[in-house]
């Protein structure tokens, strides 16, 4: 069931599978996301209102039957929270298929990066520079891959248990919209976020790729954070080509790297 039912530009009385507004021509699908959105915000003002008034707002239409007073915004704000709860039913069953995804891949990458680290010698890490990324052998140099891997691992850890946590959160959600209490709003994980970060800076071309596929999300929030992927994983890869620009030289002119010595 759609949200709106009248064309907000005109009024005009619109069908559920109307795109656009056969009066006027608005676009009903980013008027439906709209009010999609407002009721969001309207649903978590509530519930806190709700919380804060000792769970007092705890509603009676958790069966989907709107009151004799029910205004229509209550309930289209009604209507809302149950869609939220089938959607986060679906959500919830995604979050923990990807965290088991991402659970082998996170624990051999920190224990391989653990153990190469400890092999090669720790004392030597912290003597790392990007100069030492110039040689052609860096990525088969095991004191840059226990780097790289050690990062990689620790960020699958973080974007592992932030996926546990919003599934969490999602369950609670869906319980409480049972229960016909507004629903806790499931967003982005501070953890999750730098768990993303984490991925662009470590391995730019995977944090690129993971980004443009985050970037089709409906959440706000997840194509945000896939947005500064995308800037981290540009501005990581522009630093690593900048630093290699004096070895393409000396390898394509050597005379000129020479004289530029001599100078």
């Amino acid at each position: 069931m759609k949200i709106i039912s009248k064309c907000p530009k005109c009024g005009e009385q619109v069908q559920p599978t109307d795109t656009v507004c056969m009066n006027c021509g608005a676009d009903l699908i980013q008027a439906e996301l709209a009010k999609k959105k407002e009721l969001q915000e309207d649903s978590l003002a509530a519930r806190r209102a709700a919380e804060t008034a000792g769970g007092s707002a705890a509603s009676g239409a958790a069966a989907g039957r709107a009151g004799p007073d029910e205004s229509s915004e209550k309930t289209r704000l009604r209507i809302f929270d149950q869609q939220e709860g089938k959607r986060l039913v679906h959500e919830r069953v995604s979050c923990y298929v990807t965290a088991g995804l991402v659970a082998l891949p996170t624990v051999t990458l920190l224990i391989f990066g653990i153990v190469t680290a400890r092999s090669v010698g720790l004392s030597q890490i912290p003597t790392l520079t990007l100069a030492d990324l110039r040689s052609p052998d860096a990525f088969s140099d095991l004191h840059i891959l226990s780097v790289a891997a050690c990062g990689l691992g620790f960020a699958g850890l973080l974007a592992f248990v932030g996926l546990l946590q919003r599934g969490i959160a999602a369950g609670r959600a869906i319980r409480e919209v049972k229960a016909g209490q507004k629903p806790t709003i499931v967003s982005l994980t501070i953890v999750t976020y730098w768990g993303l970060l984490l991925t662009a800076l470590f391995c730019p071309p995977l944090g690129l790729i993971v980004a443009i596929a985050l970037k089709f999300s409906s959440d706000e929030d997840i194509k945000s954070a896939a947005g500064t992927m995308i800037w981290v994983s540009l501005i990581v890869i522009a630093a690593l080509i900048a630093n290699v620009i004096p070895v393409l030289i000396q390898m394509f002119h050597p005379s000129a790297a020479q004289e530029g010595a001599n100078l």
